[in-house]
């Protein structure tokens, strides 16, 4: 057993103070005080132009009041209450900071902040008229007068602010037009805007907005911070032609993945570069910066809109609890303890039996939860260890199991059909009936849609841990909850990387048949999706992830083409016909499978037929010893309990009635 302190995964140490010489400290000690008499100074400066323009103010409100013909016998009156009148602004002001802000960065928090200034002094001016008149005496101030007082002072100085603003935005040394990129924004939003508001404060980007381009016709030939707002998207290449822009940024946080899809595909036509602002899910505080920019990633294009379930079912199911992930290595894995860190567990608990996979995870998780990882164990050790597992579950006593250690690679499988069996379902059996003894009291099966009618022994093998933890329930007192999903992007053996790797090299691109298609979610929405479905779930039910629409894999790896700033003719695609164990179509539910929606949206649970446990032991107990000593006999026994496993469908053409599954989806309206 190791705790992560052990693999000099740190938070940065503190820095050690050297010595400083005498000179060192002397430079230092000036600097600060200089500082500290420019600060003084300053503040000095803005008290004093402050009281000018509030007396200067109060002499025009008179003046005004009475037609530019102050009364003789109003004089007196005007002479003993200026100083009064001056002296609540000023005091008001400093409460609210008049004197503090620097106005070359002006914005509508300091406009805010002096409405509210000179509004409370004018309260109180008017409070202290009715409070005369309350004790008896008349009050000589015309009220009229503070009234105009207070709209010339807001209007002197609003005005003398925007003013130091302007003229600092104009004398900034913009960088030439003809040396600065010139770029469009699409999408004239609140996050375009701020994207363009940061380019022009920031000359140092070499970058000029030369226009929004947007779809909604009510905006166009508008003008947002002085830039024209043109459209549509889909005339973008005319747009560029025009405007001489040579890369677009595009600023649409909510836009779904097709419809990126769309707006990158007429960039790619009008051959302009492009990069992108995340989704909503990845934006920090609704705030969009410059730097956040990248260019458009395989994610962008399955963006879909985060559903947020009412409370936070998924905390209030990990914060503060003992959770142990296996697989942790993998990308499911690491994804789960990355979400499952920030949820602040009482302890995270790491089981992998892949020395690089679990040394990349926990670099991870320091990177990005460093302030978290007194929280985290890390264990080299494989699941089918019984006697490892058994110690690492009495000592540490998780009482929540993510179960993500298995083999998922599609081809191998087909060649190692006994590893495949023994990881896959024997251990997750073994495992759970383990974690049962040991207290857990939530227990979740990580499957996959490949065991909807197997056609592959990954995909069988997988189908076959379903059934063994839904038999296991029966006697457990834990809650086993299994969760199918479809592919992941970027995983390990994922096609993604692949292609990425054939595109840098020039091509060919290989795509296994013209047709065939998969159910792809991103990383982070998939972990999401399932942390929800463990909390939510039932125990002893399978429950499976909306996937979205099927992607058909030849137009990922155009859409990845694009991406790489590449033309399609100039990476070839070649077609290399389906391997053992794959089909052309991936379906969502078993024949005869009742669906069953849930609070989430995104979240059904489906009900198969479930053997009698007698069955399923006899069954598993067989599978045991071929995986042991007649591999060659594994695959007969898969289709006794699994009649859907077809271990040979993929090789063949779809059946026209698993074409149709692809569009009688089973997810509630």
């Amino acid at each position: 057993m190791q705790r992560i302190d052990d693999v000099s995964f740190h938070p940065s140490d503190k820095n050690i103070l050297k010595p400083q010489t005498a000179r060192q400290l002397t430079k230092a000690t000036l600097l600060g005080e200089f500082l500290k008499s420019t600060t003084s100074a300053r503040v000095t400066i803005l008290f004093a132009f402050h009281a000018f323009v509030f007396s200067a103010c109060y002499f025009f409100a008179w003046l005004l009041r009475f037609e530019f013909d102050i009364p003789a016998e109003y004089l007196d009156t005007f002479l003993w209450s200026l100083p009064g009148v001056v002296a609540v602004q000023l005091i008001v002001g400093g409460f609210f900071g008049f004197f503090q802000g620097w106005w070359r960065y002006v914005g509508i928090a300091d406009v805010l902040r002096l409405v509210a200034g000179l509004t409370t002094a004018l309260a109180i001016l008017i409070g202290l008229w009715y409070l005369a008149e309350l004790l008896g005496t008349e009050p000589q101030v015309s009220r009229g007068a503070l009234l105009i007082d207070w709209a010339f002072a807001l209007l002197f100085l609003f005005g003398a602010r925007v003013l130091v603003r302007t003229a600092r935005d104009m004398a900034r040394g913009d960088q030439p037009a003809e040396k600065a990129k010139v770029v469009l924004i699409i999408g004239a939003g609140d996050a375009g805007e701020l994207l363009a508001r940061e380019i022009q404060h920031r000359p140092q980007l070499g970058l000029t907005v030369a226009a929004f381009v947007d779809d909604q016709r009510r905006k166009w030939d508008s003008y947002i911070r002085g830039i024209r707002v043109l459209g549509p998207i889909s005339e973008i290449r005319r747009i560029a032609d025009q405007t001489g822009a040579t890369e677009a940024f595009i600023a649409i946080p909510s836009a779904s993945g097709p419809r990126i899809r769309e707006i990158i595909r007429h960039l790619a036509d009008a051959q302009m570069e492009f990069k992108t602002v995340p989704g909503l899910d990845k934006i920090v505080q609704g705030k969009v910066h410059v730097s956040q920019l990248r260019p458009v990633n395989v994610e962008d294009l399955l963006r879909r809109e985060q559903i947020v379930l009412p409370g936070n079912p998924v905390r209030e199911l990990v914060f503060g609890r003992r959770v142990l992930i296996t697989g942790a290595g993998g990308t499911i894995g690491a994804e789960l303890a990355t979400q499952i860190l920030e949820l602040e567990p009482e302890q995270l608990v790491l089981v992998e039996r892949s020395e690089l996979a679990l040394y990349e995870c926990l670099k991870r998780l320091a990177h990005e939860r460093a302030w978290l990882l007194d929280r985290l164990t890390s264990h080299l050790a494989d699941v089918r260890d019984h006697e490892t597992m058994s110690r690492i579950l009495a000592s540490l006593e998780p009482r929540i199991v993510l179960h993500a250690a298995a083999h998922k690679h599609v081809p191998l499988g087909e060649k190692n059909v006994d590893e495949y069996v023994r990881n896959n379902c024997l251990a997750a059996r073994s495992f759970a009936e383990l974690c049962d003894l040991n207290g857990v009291e939530r227990f979740v099966l990580i499957s996959t849609d490949k065991a909807i009618q197997p056609s592959s022994v990954m995909g069988a093998s997988k189908r076959a841990a379903e059934i063994a933890l839904l038999d296991a329930t029966r006697d457990a007192r834990m809650k086993m909850i299994v969760v199918r999903f479809g592919n992941v992007l970027g995983s390990s053996g994922s096609v993604i990387p692949l292609f990425l790797e054939q595109i840098a090299g020039g091509g060919p691109v290989t795509v296994t048949h013209p047709d065939v298609a998969r159910y792809f979610l991103r990383t982070s929405e998939a972990i999401s999706l399932v942390l929800q479905a463990a909390a939510i779930g039932e125990g002893g039910r399978v429950h499976m992830l909306d996937m979205g629409e099927p992607v058909r894999i030849l137009d990922l790896a155009r859409d990845l083409i694009r991406l790489s700033n590449h033309a399609e003719d100039e990476i070839p695609i070649e077609f290399i016909g389906l391997r053992p164990g794959e089909k052309l179509f991936e379906e969502i539910s078993l024949r005869g499978e009742l669906i069953h929606p849930t609070a989430h949206p995104q979240i059904v649970v489906t009900e198969a037929p479930q053997p009698d446990s007698a069955t399923v032991r006899r069954w598993l107990g067989r599978l045991e010893l071929a995986a042991a000593r007649d591999p060659a006999g594994l695959i007969p026994i898969l289709t006794e309990l699994i009649p859907e496993f077809e271990p040979t469908a993929g090789i063949a053409a779809a059946e026209p009635e698993r074409q149709a599954d692809l569009t009688a989806r089973p997810w509630p309206a």
